[in-house]
C-alpha cells in the first residue's frame, strides 16, 4: 500500500502545494474552494471534484470544480458510491461506473469514481468525490494522495 511518504514526485509536490494552500486559507470556505480547484488541475484525470459534508444525516455539496454542476447536491448516507463511503468510513474506488449498480449517474462522460472520507477522531465529517472520464485511472498513489488531502481538510475544519 502506498503511503504519503512513498508518493511519486508529482503527487508529493501536489500534496505539498495543497498542504500550503489549505493551511494558508483565510477560512474554511476558501480552503474548500482552493482544494477542489487544485485537485481538478492536478493530473489531468480528475474531471470533476467535489467536497460533500455530512449535515443532518445526508451529504451536502459544499464546493466543486468541473465542467458543469451536478444535480446531486444532497445525497442520503448509504445511497450511491458517495453514501457508501460516508456510511462505511472507507475509501471507495469504482474503476468502471457502468458496472456498479450503486453509482448515481451525474454526467454522461464519467467512467470511474473515487470517494475518500474526510474523518476526524474516527467520525466521517465529509468526503472528497472525484469523477474521471477515463476507465480505471485511480491507482494506489491516487488513493494515498487523496486520503492525505482528506486529512488536511479534516485538520482545517473549524468545527468538531
Amino acid at each position: 500500500m502506498t503511503t504519503p511518504e512513498d508518493l511519486p514526485p508529482e503527487y508529493a509536490a501536489k500534496l505539498a502545494e495543497l498542504r500550503a494552500a489549505i493551511a494558508g486559507a483565510r477560512d474554511w470556505a476558501t480552503a474548500l474552494t482552493e482544494a477542489v480547484r487544485r485537485l481538478r488541475d492536478a493530473f489531468g484525470k480528475y474531471q470533476w471534484v467535489g467536497v460533500y459534508w455530512v449535515i443532518h444525516h445526508q451529504l451536502v455539496l459544499l464546493a466543486w470544480d468541473g465542467p458543469e454542476p451536478t444535480e446531486h447536491v444532497r445525497i442520503p448516507i448509504g445511497t450511491g458510491i458517495c453514501g457508501l463511503a460516508a456510511e462505511t468510513g472507507e475509501t471507495v474506488v469504482v474503476p468502471d461506473v457502468s458496472k456498479d449498480p450503486r453509482y448515481l449517474a451525474c454526467f454522461p462522460y464519467t467512467r470511474s469514481e473515487i470517494v475518500v472520507p474526510i474523518k476526524r477522531n474516527g467520525r466521517v465529517l465529509g468526503e472528497v468525490d472525484i469523477d474521471s472520464n477515463l476507465l480505471d485511472p485511480f491507482g494506489p498513489a491516487d488513493r494515498a494522495f487523496l486520503e492525505a488531502v482528506a486529512g488536511l481538510l479534516a485538520q482545517k475544519y473549524p468545527g468538531d
